[in-house]
């Protein structure tokens, strides 16, 4: 492995974007593949999660854990409620939990922060210490999909709501040069919720006439009925790659999609305006416009995105790191 000048600190900052954080894997094995290991790691929401595994010297169990996720499993790790969130995230904590023995932030391989947001104030809270698990559970609590998290007397909500790309966290870990992970960049003009509940049912479990029609898992039904379309996503609007965005539909997007539409907006302007006033050196931004949010069964097609972003940069990251 050929390594860039040592005076030279690599930090890594990996964005937020829920399912398309599978990138991230990819982006790390790319950047593996060409000599460039990062030194510190700091990751939002789903950035966060691969962060940890990473620093914790895991991505082989994660990236074979989630290659094997189906549909039907993504959907039994999910845990519904009413209050604070559609999600518990109980079920997806505890398999983690199991995964990073009680370990601590100062236990894993290498410098390592969380971003979550504070939900009273709106300020930025980086996690460097204490429970691993709690700090990825409190970057990932996505407003009104997974509960809030309490934590040192204040309710902690996704990071991405504050600082969806965490370059500022990671320049204050001493990185020299930072690397960051953008997920969101193509996602608006046409996007999917693809993966989830269909909404080319009728209210009576049928399928519209010329409606495209797709299994729906004995697990996504309630009482052997489909879930109430408030909850269901668009389903006219799937697109059958992670690059290329659905067309715009006509058709009334549910309460669901409707949330998790407007959070992505939130976070590309919001990413847009961090990212001019405090840059990377060098960004990646992985093409995952026909990606939705829940499409973690989708993996495979993710990392090989996240690793051919790389590839792309490669010559402006070995221009910047001194590579030959």
């Amino acid at each position: 492995m050929i390594r860039p000048p040592r005076h030279t600190r690599i930090g890594l900052a990996l964005g937020g974007g829920a399912a398309r954080g599978w990138a991230h894997i990819g982006a790390i094995r790319a950047l593996h593949d060409a000599g460039v290991k990062p030194d510190v790691v700091c990751g939002t929401s789903i950035g966060a999660l691969i962060g940890a595994v990473y620093a914790n010297g895991d991505l082989d169990w994660l990236e074979q854990w989630a290659s094997r996720l189906t549909w039907q499993t993504v959907v039994r790790l999910l845990d519904l409620r009413i209050s604070g969130g559609f999600l518990g995230g109980k079920k997806v904590i505890r398999l983690f939990e199991d995964q990073f023995e009680g370990r601590t932030i100062d236990q894993l391989n290498m410098p390592y922060a969380a971003v979550a947001t504070e939900l009273d104030s709106g300020r930025e809270i980086w996690l460097q210490e204490g429970s691993i698990v709690d700090a990825v559970r409190a970057s990932i609590a996505i407003p009104g999909i997974f509960t809030p998290v309490w934590h040192d007397g204040i309710w902690l909500v996704d990071g991405s709501l504050s600082n969806p790309v965490p370059v500022s966290t990671v320049r204050a870990m001493h990185a020299d040069c930072i690397i960051a992970v953008d997920l969101n960049n193509d996602i608006l003009n046409g996007r999917d919720f693809g993966g989830a509940v269909p909404d080319s049912l009728n209210p009576d479990g049928e399928p519209h006439a010329g409606a495209r029609v797709l299994a729906l898992p004995t697990a996504m039904r309630r009482n052997g009925k489909p879930w109430p379309s408030w909850l269901a996503p668009d389903r006219s609007r799937v697109s059958d790659d992670v690059h290329t965005p659905p067309a715009p539909s006509a058709r009334m997007p549910s309460m669901f999609s409707s949330i998790a539409q407007s959070i992505d907006i939130m976070q590309v302007r919001i990413t847009r305006s961090r990212l001019a006033g405090e840059p990377a050196d060098i960004l990646i931004q992985p093409r995952l416009g026909g990606l939705g949010i829940f499409d973690f069964h989708r993996a495979e097609p993710t990392i090989a995105e996240g690793y051919a972003a790389v590839e792309r940069m490669m010559p402006a990251i070995r221009a910047r790191l001194g590579l030959t």
